[in-house]
């Protein structure tokens, strides 16, 4: 009889270990699945971020393009008007505005502009003037 209780104890505690056993492997597979979830949504996330970067990216390049396209065409329009003082000209700040939004080359091209000088910009000017009156006006629209 001692044997039996020895034994229907040592089955009871099997089954008590066999219980515990099966308890740890389902929160071990909960606790998997919770990680794979957080994995997944931490990707989700930084996939999301890279997107939205992206778009603030490429509003602020579009934002600068335009920029950079109004002071050209505003240096344009100061250079080809005949009434604009041009000695008053703050030519130091619309180069450093250029080097700001634009790049090298634009830049270099803005200053082999400037350094020919505003003479052949007038006979320019007056060589279209002195066209048939419509030329004038479509070129000024294909420029802008």
């Amino acid at each position: 009889m001692l044997f039996d209780a020895y034994v229907e104890e040592a089955e009871q505690k099997h089954l008590e270990l066999q219980k515990i056993f099966l308890a740890k492997d389902q929160t071990i597979s909960y606790l998997e699945k919770d990680l794979n979830l957080a994995k997944k949504q931490v990707v989700m996330a930084k996939i999301n971020a890279d997107h939205e970067k992206h778009e603030v990216l490429e509003d602020a390049k579009v934002y600068a393009a335009i920029t950079m396209y109004k002071i050209k065409r505003q240096m344009a329009q100061e250079v080809e008007d005949p009434d604009f003082d041009k000695t008053n000209w703050d030519q130091e700040d619309w180069k450093a505005m250029l080097a700001e939004l634009d790049d090298d080359e634009e830049a270099t091209e803005v200053l082999a502009i400037e350094a020919s000088g505003s003479g052949a910009k007038d006979q320019a000017g007056d060589a279209d003037a002195g066209g048939d009156g419509d030329a004038g006006g479509d070129g000024d629209a294909a420029k802008v």
